[in-house]
């Protein structure tokens, strides 16, 4: 009796032991998870702050640009950045060795192409889809300003269409659309091209609703592109045309009435030649052999007598 209590006293020790053991575990899990917590708070609080920061200087930048179109415009003298730091307003005579930087037109800077996607449209002239591809996927993954960055996905998404990646061409053009929304005032000008490239893939994709109602979106503003748009729409429309099917009489063409008519007459008159051959066939008396038994034993009858 004392050895079996004794072993039910070491096995509640060992079970105590574990419980402890386990015990110190879960609190050194659960500092190490309030740490890595703390941590995380820290970094969020680093990333919002960056954040803010690069959202009050983008909006700086704006309203210097739109300072400097709104003079550029008027025709009064530009804003300009002097390298030895004169602003604009104690500026009268420039002195010497002051260099002063006009700036240019942002509607024609931003419409010109990057120069940095410069191999990848030599590779697409030579029909090289292959590297340009690995050339625009490294080149996307680097650092490049928003207007950069969209003409590298309209040129990814060229080059997928073209290689017959019809889908990967599409969510190419879905990013940058995305990227077009979140920044509609800097980017407004690239959504023609896009929605013209997103009809472009479900047209070949024969996906005709999908690709006229994009094609839709292309304004009448770029006189080239929306020829080719209200082309490829038309397009969609003949074919949108063909693959309907008529389901009222009143929506039918005279030639389609006429198909219908003449098929179902062709249908009804091979029903009725059929079911009559089968009944002639049922009706029609049929002549039966005799046994040959039965033809002997006369033909011996008929000799007796």
């Amino acid at each position: 009796m004392l050895g079996f209590a004794h072993e039910i006293e070491k096995a509640v020790r060992g079970l105590k032991l574990e419980r402890d053991t386990w015990r110190d575990v879960a609190e050194q899990y659960r500092e190490a998870f309030e740490a890595q917590t703390a941590r995380l708070h820290e970094l969020q609080d680093i990333c919002i702050a960056t954040q803010a920061e690069l959202e009050n200087e983008r909006t700086e930048h704006r309203r210097r640009q739109a300072r400097s179109d709104s003079t550029l415009r008027s025709g009064g003298t530009a804003d300009v950045d002097h390298l030895d730091g004169c602003l604009d307003s104690d500026y009268e005579k420039p002195s010497f060795g002051t260099a002063i930087i006009f700036r240019p037109y942002a509607s024609n800077t931003r419409r010109r192409p990057s120069s940095c996607f410069s191999r990848v449209e030599r590779f697409i002239g030579q029909c090289d889809y292959g590297t340009a591809l690995v050339e625009v996927d490294h080149l996307l993954r680097g650092p490049l300003t928003s207007d950069a960055r969209v003409q590298g996905l309209l040129l990814k998404s060229d080059i997928l269409r073209k290689s017959e990646l019809l889908y990967d061409a599409l969510a190419a053009c879905s990013e940058a659309l995305e990227l077009c929304d979140r920044l509609e005032d800097e980017l407004r000008f690239f959504t023609p091209r896009i929605q013209y490239q997103r009809g472009l893939c479900y047209y070949q994709l024969s996906m005709a609703k999908q690709a006229r109602d994009a094609l839709s979106n292309v304004p009448d503003d770029d006189g080239l592109l929306y020829a080719k748009a209200v082309e490829l729409r038309n397009s969609c429309d003949e074919q949108l045309s063909v693959n309907r099917r008529s389901g009222f009489e009143s929506y039918r063409t005279p030639s389609e009435g006429y198909l219908a008519n003449s098929q179902e007459a062709s249908f009804e008159a091979k029903q009725r030649r059929t079911s009559s051959q089968v009944r002639l066939h049922v009706h029609k008396a049929k002549r039966l052999s005799l046994p040959h038994r039965w033809v002997t034993s006369r033909s011996k009858s008929c000799g007796t007598n």
